[in-house]
């Protein structure tokens, strides 16, 4: 019997994806359900935003929040915020994301998810591979009911030749090649250390709305050089389930899914597909890169760190919105930041909006960013 086109693999998945998964709500992995302290800890020891906010109890209970916060982005510990459902022959790319927020989360925080799935977008180009445009929106309900936050995943999923890899016309057009990877000088070690130890949160020291003028820097935070290390802390830090399973029950789940490994040509066993991002065989195959590289859904999550360091302790971030535009491989340092955009009042509420920036090493930019943050106002 031959082999189905990968056309009709394609067409078939989308048609079946159309009909039953487009609008519906599904359930989607939970791993942290409640916000322990703990929890928090690992959190923002995995994001590396060790803000008193989240780690010192002593010094949350004497702020006007009375007790320890998570820092925004732990939502991710409790579902990752890429709840993705496979296409057949599409090999999916995370693009970027929307996360908004309706309130703090505080510890002992409890919550269900749900995913829902929006309709696709065909993106193809006439005489190109296909492309879609997939996009889905995880929300967090806590323990009163109350959606606490909400993240609306950007996926775009691309045409893949039977056996993986992508098609030769998409090949033809890869990224240019990988600058190589050098060992930083310790004289340049040394002014990352000296700009790491300037990077101190806002605190109790009331930032104003109406002492925000368009065009204050919020100033930039240093992640890197990415590294094995960074990555075994985030995923300890979401408490990952993709990276989860050890030994027997790993291969047994892999056995049985095997859309999610991959095989290691250094022992011919199959490994999850998130060792793509922490393993050089892994990225290599998976996704064309001699480096691992960082998950996309933790490079938006990085940028709320610039952000609640920026606002301070009374400050709220409401939303966030970040694009990706490029890579950040092993042995990368970024710098995220950015300036006030502009400040209205917004539904009662004093709100600035932030124009954000992720830059390299190399001067690039590898994603940029909006976000709304909700400050206190004078009484004066």
């Amino acid at each position: 019997m031959s082999r189905p086109d990968i056309s009709q693999i394609i067409e078939h998945g989308l048609a079946k994806y159309r009909q039953r998964m487009e609008g519906a709500v599904l359930s989607a992995p939970v791993c942290q359900r409640v916000a322990t302290p703990e929890a928090i800890a690992q959190f923002a020891r995995g994001l590396g935003d060790l803000n008193p906010l989240w780690c010192d109890s002593e010094y949350a209970a004497a702020t006007e929040w009375g007790g320890l916060l998570a820092p925004p982005a732990f939502l991710n510990a409790v579902c990752e915020g890429q709840a993705i459902v496979g296409l057949p022959g599409l090999i999916a790319f995370f693009v970027g994301a929307r996360w908004e927020w309706n309130g703090v989360i505080r510890a002992g925080d409890s919550f269900t998810v749900d995913n829902e799935l929006l309709p696709l977008a065909d993106k193809t180009k006439p005489g190109q591979p296909m492309r879609v445009f997939q996009q889905g929106v995880i929300r967090y309900r806590n323990q009163h009911g109350e959606v606490a936050g909400s993240c609306r995943w950007d996926m775009m999923r691309s045409q893949v030749k039977l056996g993986g890899g992508k098609t030769k016309e998409a090949s033809a057009k890869a990224s240019p090649a990988v600058p190589e990877r050098e060992p930083y000088s310790p004289e340049r070690l040394q002014e990352i250390y000296e700009a790491i130890r300037a990077e101190n949160p806002r605190g109790a020291e009331e930032r104003f709305w109406e002492e925000v003028q368009p065009g204050d820097e919020v100033p930039a935070i240093i992640k890197g050089p990415l590294s094995l290390s960074d990555m075994v802390a985030w995923s300890m830090g979401i408490a990952w389930h993709r990276a989860a399973l050890a030994h027997g029950p790993k291969l047994m789940h892999l056995l049985d899914n095997p859309g999610l490994a991959f095989i290691d040509p250094a022992s011919g066993a199959p490994e999850p597909i998130a060792m793509s991002h922490m393993e050089p065989n892994g990225a290599r195959i998976l996704m064309g890169s001699p480096l691992p590289m960082d998950v996309g859904f933790q490079r938006v999550a990085w940028f709320t760190h610039p952000v609640t360091n920026w606002m301070g302790d009374a400050g709220r971030l409401l939303s966030l919105e970040v694009r990706l535009s490029g890579f950040v491989r092993f042995g990368d340092i970024v710098w995220l930041g950015g300036k006030v955009a502009s400040k209205e009042r917004l539904d009662g509420q004093a709100v600035v909006n932030l124009d954000l920036q992720c830059t390299n090493q190399r001067g690039e930019e590898v994603a940029s960013g909006t976000a709304q943050v909700a400050l206190p106002e004078s009484a004066a």
